[in-house]
């Protein structure tokens, strides 16, 4: 029974991309229920280098082995799981945020109260920097109702951000504007990718015609699928590793 048990452990940690170690590892961490709620965690706090992910003071986000080896961390920019969502019991979830101490750093310590709802899918997105923390969470709607179009959502968690914010391009047209941070209620838009045609994402500040950041060119995405086009970084900043940057996540 016990190697039983630990084959299922190694199947569902290989499908959610971490690897299989001592027992006391991701089934004993968190527990998956039939009905619930799908979260998604988005890593984009500037100053904080890598977390481990607790849900309801369960540690999700990595392979917990015998103390005091330290989970695997989520790195700036990531989110996890990768490609799917964790399962978690509908109403009050706590998500809690650690950047676990080294020789130089304090360990830091981020949490928030979500209320979900059976059924549906959310990303939660972990924002700020320098000691200034937020978190912002949106309702991810996966419904396709146009299996030929692509579905595209525009976010904005660029710390710092004002007025009159940025603009996302698509092909060199504005279709998305922030005047500041987003609020969540972003929905997600249909565009058509006739024959072979790929997309390229650019990011500029509003009304300027400079390109900041980098670009998503060429961006091979799948029709009938949906994704977040989420930009993140300090606002005005153009040190390469905190400079404002823009990336996807795979919805569904």
């Amino acid at each position: 029974m016990k190697n039983i048990s630990l084959y299922i452990c190694c199947l569902v940690l290989g499908l959610l991309g971490v690897s299989c170690g001592d027992e006391h590892n991701f089934t004993e961490s968190v527990t998956l229920v039939t009905g619930g709620a799908r979260l998604k965690i988005h890593h984009a706090a500037v100053d904080v280098p890598g977390i481990v992910i607790s849900v309801n003071d369960k540690v999700v986000s990595g392979v917990i082995t015998v103390p005091p080896a330290t989970p695997g961390l989520l790195n700036y920019g990531s989110t996890f799981p990768a490609s799917d969502y964790i399962v978690v019991p509908a109403g009050a979830v706590k998500i809690t945020i650690t950047q676990p101490a080294t020789a130089t750093v304090a360990e830091r310590v981020l949490t928030a109260t979500v209320n979900v709802q059976d059924g549906k899918y959310y990303t939660v997105h972990a924002l700020g920097n320098a000691g200034t923390y937020s978190f912002l969470t949106s309702e991810d709607d996966l419904i396709v109702p146009d299996a030929n179009k692509t579905y595209l959502r525009f976010i904005n968690a660029v710390t710092g951000t004002t007025s009159p914010g940025i603009e996302f391009l698509l092909d060199g047209k504005v279709v998305a504007t922030a005047a500041g941070l987003s609020d969540g209620k972003e929905t997600f838009l249909a565009y058509e990718q006739p024959g072979s045609a790929r997309f390229t994402i650019t990011m500029r500040e509003t009304g300027k015609t400079a390109t900041i950041g980098n670009s998503l060119a060429s961006l091979n995405l799948v029709r009938g699928k949906k994704y977040t086009i989420i930009a993140r970084g300090l606002f005005g900043n153009t040190v390469t590793a905190t400079r404002p940057t823009i990336s996807q996540i795979f919805n569904n």
